[in-house]
């Protein structure tokens, strides 16, 4: 075939052993439709009599397959400069080698994106690009077949629901992509984020490995969530770091301007230069008439509300902000539920500074999967890694983390029935880290379990939490720590609570009950209420 400009039509008239005819048309850019979808390749083909035709040897110049993959206008891409000078190195066409790349990140960071981006501005370096929807192995051999129906010129069947005929089919593929001299093709294995691989035991995943082909040639691109794809050069997709980029982003689908606006630069920024977050919500405020503000005050206090009524993204196939972490989710639970119920307790925690020692304390009453996360610090590890795999936690010397917007989802989606549970045992973990003076660092650590702390008073958490449930020592410590860093008011209503406590627990009169009534005489005698801190003195004196 020969090559055309993206602006011609071409068209092709292909035979089958049947010696019936197929005709297919258009554009060079977006390659043959052949019509695959869920699953399903449509036309008749006699698989049997099916081989690779001895003009496919010459002809290995298809185009730009981009098929299915959801696209952007390419003038409202933003960024990524540096991230695809990097892809076009790395998967350069170079005959004799096999270039794989793993193109990965947490879900919403616009992955998929990058990769089509790629391929607009170099796809002319390849004698074929193809697509491949990777996000279960059904959906890949569908991709396969058709791609093999497509080099070799034949038909499909309304219905291939034959698994002997579309593995014929798949292996064609392979053998026309391991074909000598055909080796300046790239191929898009977009969307694994379920992978089966030596050290994830996914149920559910699939090794896509076996569905290379045989020789090592050509140029491969995965997408995917997780950054365990050891046998490919590893590129990371992170966050925007420029609040400039962001607010491009939030001007593009919103059509507001956006120069200058502090509310703007305020929802930019509470969005945490997470791509998905900022085109959904440009998006909502294209289609109403509120403004950035209005956005921001219902994202942090209607937070379900604006899921249920927020549109899909054209350019994010039937993912949304509110459900693009659900997926990983679900095979996270699924391979280890105590790693499920790890990630739900930390919305109840700061998202930005968690460590090992933090989660490492006895709990009263504790649920099976927490006294299952207690039994080694390898087993509480493990769980770490399955949410790693996923792109659910990052990982860093020392500590774990967060995005500001999947931190949002765990509380909002994964605890939206608020769980009584969950707040008892984040405040026991925070309380058990509270140092005293004497202990050495006391002041470094008491400094990094205090966003923990913090945690609580946040709106939806400080109006959901029943402080009587909580056992007086905590609420003790919480005090201590309120005070260590002039916290004057949380430290008073801590103290008030925990007295509260000691006295239905123990009595008027129990050392607890009286040290806890010292410790607000001090309070109010450093904050100048002498009447109170008497009072307060009096008693703790009297008992």
């Amino acid at each position: 075939m020969t090559p055309t400009s993206s602006q011609d039509k071409i068209s092709m008239t292909a035979m089958t052993a049947a010696n019936s005819t197929a005709s297919f048309s258009g554009s060079n850019d977006q390659g043959f439709q052949l019509g695959h979808n869920a699953g399903y390749v449509y036309n008749t083909i006699n698989v049997a009599q099916a081989t690779l035709p001895s003009t496919a040897t010459h002809n290995y110049d298809f185009g730009v397959r981009l098929c299915d993959a959801s696209q952007i206008d390419e003038n409202h891409f933003i960024g990524r400069d540096c991230e695809l000078e990097q892809l076009q190195t790395w998967l350069t066409p170079s005959p004799g080698r096999q270039n794989i790349v793993a193109l990965y990140g947490m879900g919403g960071m616009g992955k998929t994106q990058l990769g089509i981006h790629m391929i607009r501005r170099s796809g002319s370096r390849y004698s074929s690009v193809y697509w491949l929807n990777a996000k279960d192995e059904n959906t890949l051999k569908a991709g396969l077949a058709a791609l093999a129906m497509e080099v070799t010129e034949i038909s499909a069947s309304p219905a291939l629901t034959d698994v002997h005929e579309e593995e014929r089919l798949v292996q064609q593929a392979r053998q026309w992509l391991s074909q000598q001299g055909n080796d300046k093709w790239l191929i898009v294995y977009d969307n694994y984020d379920n992978p089966r691989l030596p050290g994830i035991d996914s149920a559910t995943g699939y090794d896509i490995r076996t569905y290379f082909p045989s020789r090592a040639q050509g140029s491969i691109l995965i997408t995917t969530r997780s950054p365990r794809l050891t046998f490919a050069k590893q590129l990371r997709i992170t966050k925007l770091q420029d609040i400039d980029q962001s607010l491009a982003i939030l001007a593009t689908p919103s059509g507001r301007k956006v120069d200058g606006d502090n509310s703007a630069e305020r929802l930019a920024r509470r969005l945490d230069g997470l791509p998905l977050a900022l085109a959904t919500a440009g998006a909502y405020i294209s289609q109403s008439a509120d403004s950035f503000d209005e956005y921001f005050e219902l994202y942090d206090h209607s937070w379900n509300d604006l899921s249920e009524h927020s549109s899909e993204l054209v350019d994010y196939e039937e993912r949304t902000l509110y459900s693009t972490w659900n997926v990983s989710y679900q095979h996270v639970k699924k391979q280890d539920p105590a790693a499920a119920e790890l990630l739900k307790l930390m919305a109840y925690l700061d998202n930005q500074d968690l460590w090992y020692e933090l989660f490492n304390k006895d709990v009263s009453n504790a649920p099976e999967w927490w006294i299952e996360l207690q039994k080694s610090r390898a087993r509480f590890n493990g769980a770490i890694s399955i949410l790693h795999n996923y792109s659910l936690l990052e990982v860093s010397i020392g500590k774990y983390s967060l995005h500001t917007c999947e931190h949002d989802w765990t509380l909002e989606y994964l605890n939206r029935e608020f769980d009584n549970e969950g707040y008892r045992m984040a405040i026991r973990c925070i309380a058990a880290n509270v140092n005293r003076i004497s202990e050495a660092e006391y002041w470094i650590k008491n400094r990094r379990v205090l966003p923990h702390a913090r945690r609580f008073e946040h709106n939806r958490v400080k109006a959901a939490i029943d402080w009587n449930v909580i056992a007086p020592g905590d609420l003790h410590m919480l005090a201590y720590l309120y005070m260590q860093n002039d916290m004057s008011a949380e430290t008073e209503k801590m103290y008030r609570r925990a007295l509260d406590g000691y006295e239905k627990a123990w009595g008027p009169d129990h050392t607890s009950t009286l040290a806890t009534v010292n410790n607000l005489g001090n309070l109010y005698a450093g904050q100048g209420k002498l009447v109170e801190a008497e009072e307060m003195y009096q008693r703790a004196l009297d008992g």
